[in-house]
């Protein structure tokens, strides 16, 4: 008689738009999404805390990260001022986008030449730590010749296109050559977790926030 009863509730209850059933399945289908949102939680937090564990226990991660901030900024200016000074000195639209194309042409050039060529052949007697020196160094002598222009003779206080170009095309040279190669260097004697870590959270972090 039980099972008559039980059977006629849910012939009335699915006539009506109600179906027992269903709503079990809400509720298992509802667990389960809190329960996937809470792993996913977890598992960011865990991620957090060992970058932060490693970044803590590594100081050479920390001065890595700050250095590609700075270079990534400092980077993003002068593209920034670069294709302003073009504007500015190549009106026609068609003549500035053959020189952007040249430009950028001359940088992939030498950083091959540098990459396949000169860094080769100079790694064996040259130190890692000097070139590391010398990248911030060069910046820093080109930085200042746009900041102050009459070091070289400018009267009129503000930096040609001849000179943004050339400050502009030593940084993405040594971007696309020095810099690659150091990086790699830096996270050969780390152990892996660190270099797992570290080149997510910099390749992810310094990278995309410096620009």
């Amino acid at each position: 008689g039980s099972v008559i009863f039980g059977e006629m509730a849910y012939s009335i209850a699915d006539k009506n738009g109600f179906n027992p059933a269903d709503e079990h399945y809400r509720k298992k289908e509802s667990k389960k999404a809190t329960n996937n949102s809470t792993t996913n939680n977890n598992k960011e937090e865990s991620l957090v805390a060992k970058a932060r564990d490693v970044f803590a226990r590594v100081p050479t991660l920390w001065a890595l990260f700050c250095e590609i901030l700075a270079c990534q900024g400092l980077s993003t200016l002068l593209n920034v001022l670069a294709v302003t000074k073009v504007s500015e000195a190549i009106p026609d639209d068609t003549e500035r986008a053959g020189w952007m194309g040249k430009f950028f042409a001359t940088v992939n050039v030498l950083s091959c030449m540098l990459q396949f060529g000169v860094l080769p052949a100079t790694s064996s007697f040259t130190e890692p730590s000097v070139l590391w020196k010398g990248m911030p160094v060069i910046m820093l002598v080109m930085t200042c010749l746009l900041a102050f222009p009459k070091l070289i003779g400018n009267a009129s206080g503000d930096p040609s296109l001849n000179m943004v170009a050339s400050a502009f095309l030593v940084m993405k040279t040594m971007e696309f050559s020095v810099r690659r190669m150091l990086d790699e260097m830096v996270y050969v004697p780390l152990d892996y977790e660190s270099r797992f870590v570290g080149k997510e959270v910099i390749g992810v972090l310094g990278y995309r926030f410096g620009k």
